[in-house]
């Protein structure tokens, strides 16, 4: 089977991968004898010199990647009008196709596929690379039994088609713009926060099973990126991880600095919410989170300030809306904050008892279980008490033996009350002797006067009435509080003080109200929630300029402690967040890399993309360029972009070898020189041409720019090895 041979070198054997920007064909890489992925660019790519020089600069950059969760990248090269990348060869699957057939993914899958992109998107930054282009789309899954392992891929081209096009390119950016970040939309500067927000919508796909944001056009698209607020994940998929849920809304937050400071912060806290889900299961925490509609005021404020509110339950200082598992950076949760009988109000006639869930509930479930009652068993309708299960297994009764135990119960019952009556007076007259013996006070709270008289009479105690009082607990008219207290020790004959209930107190609460819970320094999505767990609805919310964190409750009306009725709204003032902060640019010309990233830091801004370039004006190692001039006004912790000087440009030249054919392996051989380099492609300078041993030698010149190797061949084998330091001087050792 004939195949055809790209540059000489690369058999292409069948197309694997076909894009808007490229093809990829599987290939075997004749002079190394391995199998290789080879990416095609397109020919209307090829049209356009300011792109292939960018795919170019920025493929060699990124070949220089070397991490487990990254395609590595062989070679770049071009064979005529052929433009092509030799990749690694991965035997699996891109995350879009299992998105489509397996969404929503389990949790589990989702943080660690997760984990591991941001993982290589973590190592690229601190190479100064930014991807511009993650999307499922990019990233390949191998599975190795039960594990996923994830490869992002595309580091090149992302960048030159970033530089190359706008969102109206129709047939470039209809698979990315889903995955835009707002800023790239804008056509404003990216760094490494918009990799995150691209990766904070890969979570959310694959949390959801769809992205966040979808129209006909690419343009409407990225106007949602831009301006709309995300629909929390838990609103559409049920069960969803409120620390998962708050990584996503925080990786997808519109402006820039409000994101994770770091792909590393982000990574560190998905995998401390995959340590809580591996401890306690995947519904370990409560799912909901509250969404404010569009058209909400929280969205009027956000258009005017240029927060774009989307619902997030994060605070820049930690999570707060995870009131069971803790913030999703592993801090400790107030697991037991809340009482039972208000967390799970639903727990009545649902198996466990007749009233709500209260801490007898927990030490029977917990005993039940072997082990503490946990939120992922609580809720669950077949943890239930013994006598839940029972009445669960019991069948169904033959009605006329029902009837005739009713019978013969009714009988024993006459017989056994007759027999009292006889006895009465014996018992009486006995109980009267032991009448030394302490006894405890008679139970009359909630009786009428006439029924606690009664009792007390019959026990052979007095009576006496107090001044009525308030009760928040009993009823007008009914004992409200006794002295002796219930249990406490009395003796027969003792006077027994009752108080009668005046009802409640019309300056506290009236029977039905709730005390209002603090919501003050929780994040809006938590305050909202605990609104509700305590029965209470959600009001207004109203956004003011606060150095506290954007979105934490600062106000709120009415205040903690106030009494009022189940289904009251109670409204909420939340924080802007500080004002962002103008500086200046410094000056960067001429200081090195390490001297920029100290000047930069003296007025909180950071060091963006670097990119390399010859220059006769500066020394090697010197800023030769900055994205923006001294005395331009930036935000806090924007990044800016420098060039670093590679020196004077080295100049062509040209250096003689002569190959000895003594030692090749046959009378008649193959003889290939191949130059390597150290800056630029690889080139044939000879390529499989028959020789004879008998010719003794041959001298072979190589013309080429700066230092490399050139390596000789004897039928494909690896012969020897010259290295030039400067094709400019023909220095060769």
């Amino acid at each position: 089977m004939g195949y055809k041979v790209l540059a000489g070198r690369y058999e292409i054997h069948e197309k694997i991968g076909d894009g808007g920007m490229a093809v990829v064909y599987s290939a075997r890489d004749k002079l190394l004898n391995r199998l290789v992925a080879i990416k095609i660019l397109r020919p209307d790519f090829v049209k356009d010199a300011n792109f292939v020089d960018n795919f170019r600069r920025e493929s060699r950059a990124a070949a220089g990647l070397n991490h487990p969760n990254i395609v590595s990248i062989f070679d770049v090269g071009r064979d005529g009008n052929i433009y092509y990348i030799v990749m690694e060869l991965v035997r699996g699957r891109p995350l879009s196709d299992i998105i489509a057939e397996r969404a929503p993914m389990p949790f589990s899958e989702v943080i660690a596929i997760g984990s591991q992109v941001a993982a290589a998107l973590a190592f690229a930054h601190r190479n100064n690379i930014i991807h511009r282009d993650v999307k499922p789309h990019n990233i390949l899954i191998t599975e190795d039994g039960y594990e996923m392992h994830a490869k992002i891929t595309d580091f090149g081209i992302a960048r030159a088609v970033t530089d190359r096009t706008t969102v109206s390119d129709n047939n470039i950016v209809m698979g990315s713009v889903h995955y835009f970040s707002p800023e790239q939309g804008r056509g404003k500067y990216v760094d490494e926060k918009s990799d995150i927000y691209s990766l904070g919508i890969v979570l959310y796909e694959m949390t959801t099973g769809r992205v966040p944001f979808d129209a006909n056009e690419p343009v409407a698209v990225a106007l949602m990126h831009m301006n709309e607020p995300i629909v929390p994940p838990s609103r559409i998929v049920n069960g969803v991880p409120s620390g998962l849920e708050q990584i996503i809304l925080r990786a997808t937050q519109k402006v820039q600095v409000n994101r994770f400071a770091s792909v590393d912060q982000m990574k560190e806290a998905l995998d401390n919410v995959g340590r809580l889900i591996s401890t306690f299961g995947e519904t370990y925490a409560p799912a909901a989170v509250p969404y404010i509609p569009v058209g909400s005021a929280d969205e009027a404020y956000g258009a005017e300030q240029g927060y774009d509110d989307n619902g997030s339950g994060y605070e820049r200082n930690g999570y707060a809306g995870d009131p069971y598992g803790g913030d999703a950076y592993g801090n400790e949760g107030a697991y037991d904050a809340e009482p039972y009988d208000e967390a799970y109000p639903a727990g009545k006639n649902a198996g466990y008892d007749d009233d709500e869930w209260d801490e007898d509930d927990l030490d029977e479930a917990a005993a039940l279980e072997g082990g503490r009652l946990t939120r992922d068993n609580a809720s669950r309708p077949e943890r239930m008490t013994q006598s839940g299960r029972k009445a669960q297994g019991k069948k169904p009764k033959d009605p006329a033996k029902k009837k005739n135990r009713k019978i013969k119960t009714g009988a024993i019952i006459l017989a056994v009350v007759a027999a009292l009556a006889l006895c009465y007076p014996l018992y009486k007259g006995i109980n009267w002797i032991l009448t030394d013996h302490d006894l405890k006070a008679p139970d009359v709270i909630g009786l009428t006067e006439d029924e606690a008289y009664k009792k007390l009479d019959d026990k052979d105690f007095k009576m006496e009435k107090g001044e009525p009082e308030f009760s928040d607990t009993v009823v007008e008219g009914k004992v409200a509080r006794q002295s002796p207290d219930v249990d406490e020790k009395v003796k027969k004959g003792d006077t027994i003080t009752i108080f009668l209930s005046k009802g409640a107190d019309p300056g506290k609460a009236e029977e039905g109200k709730k005390e209002v819970p603090d919501l003050i320094g929780k994040s809006k999505a938590s305050a909202q929630y605990t609104i509700e767990q305590y029965g209470f609805a959600p009001g207004e919310v109203e956004a003011v300029d606060s150095d506290k964190p954007m979105d934490t409750v600062v106000e709120q009306s009415p205040p903690a402690g106030e009494m009022l009725a189940a289904g009251e709204k109670i409204n909420i003032t939340i924080s802007l967040g500080p004002k962002e902060k103008e500086v200046s640019v410094p000056n960067l010309l001429g200081l090195t890399k390490s001297g920029a990233q100290s000047a930069l830091k003296k007025v909180n801004l950071v060091l963006g993309g670097v990119t390399e370039e010859y220059s006769d004006d500066y020394a090697k190692g010197e800023i030769m360029w900055q994205q923006y001039k001294k005395g331009a006004k930036l935000n806090e912790g924007q990044s800016v972009k420098v060039t670093i000087s590679k020196g004077p440009e080295q100049k062509e030249g040209t250096v003689s070898i002569t190959v000895d054919f003594a030692e090749a392996p046959s009378e008649t051989f193959n003889l290939t020189v191949l130059l390597i380099p150290d800056s630029g492609n690889q080139k044939y300078i000879i390529q499989n041409q028959p020789r004879s041993k008998a010719n003794g030698s041959e001298p072979v010149s190589v013309t080429g720019k700066g230092s490399g190797k050139i390596n000789v061949y004897f039928n494909d084998d690896l012969f020897k090895t010259y290295t030039v330091e400067d094709f400019g001087t023909g220095k060769v050792s």
